[in-house]
């Protein structure tokens, strides 16, 4: 009798483990007019300094994102950025830290993928060089599995549009001010 009811309970538990399951669908395809616009009337904004130099960095087919802000930024004498962009990649390679090793852990992606979030900001090392330091968050175009981390590298699939505000480092009687 207790062998019948403990698999009366063990199959109880096997067929609502695979009623629980979710069936995946197939996407939804929604054109971009029908995204509302206009829908934050309450937004409020504020200048916080008339010293940001402000640029518009549009890459092409086959860039590499980081070689590429890291050029511009040497090029501009661009010391103190931050940065934000969307885009797609075709490749590109993530990791995250792993102090133990003192290296970045990491995943190498070969496909179409959809940058859904590129944030971060550009500082200069030791020697005055620019360092990039990006977080990215890209869906994969096949199946919308997200990876995200620092981006080490990244080939621009068809565009990335990048924001980038750089500020002037206050002055030595500014500094002092505060």
């Amino acid at each position: 009798m207790r062998s019948l009811a403990l698999a009366l309970i063990l199959a109880v538990i096997m067929v609502s483990g695979a009623c629980g399951k979710t069936k995946t669908s197939a996407p939804e395809y929604i054109p971009q007019s029908a995204i509302k616009a206009g829908t934050a009337p309450g937004l409020k904004a504020t200048e916080l300094s008339p010293k940001i130099r402000s640029f518009q960095l549009v890459f092409a087919k086959g860039d590499d994102v980081r070689g590429g802000l890291a050029d511009f930024a040497a090029k501009n004498h661009l010391k103190i950025a931050h940065f934000t962009a969307i885009g797609a990649l075709d490749s590109a390679v993530i990791g995250w830290s792993d102090p133990a090793k003192n290296a970045f852990k990491v995943v190498r992606l070969n496909e179409e993928m959809e940058v859904t979030s590129f944030t971060g900001n550009i500082t200069p090392d030791r020697d005055g060089n620019p360092v990039v330091h990006g977080h990215i968050a890209v869906a994969l175009l096949r199946n919308g599995t997200v990876y995200a981390g620092h981006l080490l590298q990244g080939r621009v699939s068809i565009t990335m549009q990048l924001y980038r505000d750089a500020s002037e480092p206050l002055s030595a009687t500014q500094t002092s001010a505060k």
